[in-house]
């Protein structure tokens, strides 16, 4: 049939309308292009969702797209390869004891992917990211019986976790050795670690620790030998540990608030260290020495803190930095050999200033 002069003029008012709708440089085909779109992607192990397998609903997802995990046991590695979020909403279990020297989560190259809600068990590691450059996330998730709970060394992105917990592993929580991101670690517990709760020693980069504890490590709470940068812990708790914080050979400035080290050896170790310190409203109580600080270069603050010691308090022996010390005291319990203060070597520059040093041997040597 053919269309009446009418018909042909509707066509055209009604084209004209829709183009009036767009704007100008811009075509309906381009409009089309440029559409996104996320979805969310379930899983269930007994066939309700969309995919019975973790790992298939993870290949199967674009970047942007959740992988939304039902409750349940999964006995899955996961290698995450792209910026999806994969969570567990109700909580998930990846259990590894099927498999001989397992990883639960696997994040690579640069791939940024926000991991929420799971509990791994019964694998070597728990989350590995070595190498990675994204700035992946580890929310609200456990590792439980590993030998390590988060193996990030060589990592140069900005990773967090956060709201988690470590247990029971063989060695560290954190194992990120020569890491060099602006990462954070907060809200996060490490209970019977056989290594250090943080090991990140020889990295680089400005680094957070924030509302951690660690209770019962087989090495230190954190152990940032050899490395630079400038790093804050606050709000953190080490118990039952060699040291609180160790930094031995570290070059950086370092702020340490609300730090609280107890039953442990050693409150902090900074011995060859370049950078400066500021420590406030910290409270050590250890059984050897406060703060060891042998032949550091940096200016030292430390005020409103409370060192409660058997050997030595502050052992600053042959530093060349300022020191100040202000509104702090110190007590040391050892006997005849106890140290309140131990200032041999060390450079001009200390100042005390309302602190109350009160030892069974010597108060301050210098």
């Amino acid at each position: 049939m053919t269309p009446t002069r009418s018909t042909l003029l509707a066509l055209l008012v009604s084209l004209s309308l829709v183009l009036a709708t767009v704007p100008a440089g811009v075509t309906a085909i381009q409009m089309t292009d440029t559409q996104t779109a996320t979805d969310t992607l379930t899983v269930d192990r007994d066939g309700s969702a969309d995919y019975r397998s973790i790992q298939a609903a993870v290949d199967a997802a674009d970047s942007g797209d959740t992988v939304a995990v039902r409750p349940g046991v999964y006995y899955e590695q996961i290698t995450v390869a792209e910026n999806v979020t994969l969570v567990a909403p109700d909580r998930a279990i990846l259990d590894g004891s099927r498999f001989v020297n397992g990883t639960a989560l696997r994040v690579t190259g640069a791939a940024a992917p926000n991991v929420t809600g799971f509990t791994m068990r019964n694998y070597r590691l728990g989350v590995v990211a070595n190498d990675t450059t994204g700035d992946w996330t580890l929310r609200d998730s456990t590792v439980i019986r590993a030998s390590v709970g988060v193996y990030a060394p060589n990592a140069s992105g900005n990773w967090t976790i956060t709201d988690s917990a470590v247990s029971s592993t063989t060695y560290s929580g954190v194992f990120a050795r020569a890491s060099t991101g602006e990462w954070t670690i907060r809200d996060t517990r490490f209970v019977a670690v056989g290594g250090d709760g943080v090991d990140v020693r020889g990295s680089t980069g400005d680094w957070t620790v924030t509302n951690v504890v660690v209770d019962r490590s087989g090495a230190d709470g954190v152990d940032a030998s050899g490395s630079t940068g400038d790093w804050t812990v606050q709000h953190t708790t080490v118990r039952r540990s060699d040291t609180g914080i160790k930094a031995i050979a570290s070059r950086g400035d370092w702020t340490v608030t609300d730090l609280t080290v107890q039953h442990s050896d050693v409150g902090l170790v900074t011995a060859s260290s370049e950078g400066s310190w500021t420590v406030s409203d910290a409270t050590v109580s250890t059984r050897d020495i406060g703060v060891f600080t042998a032949r550091t270069t940096g200016a030292w603050s430390m005020r409103n803190t409370t060192i409660d010691i058997h050997i030595q308090g502050i052992h600053a022996v042959g530093t060349n930095g300022s020191w100040t010390v202000s509104d702090s005291s110190i007590t040391v319990s050892g006997g005849e050999t106890a140290i309140g203060i131990d200032a041999r070597d060390a450079a001009s520059g200390w100042s005390l200033d309302s602190v109350d040093v009160q030892s069974s041997g010597v108060d301050v040597a210098e």
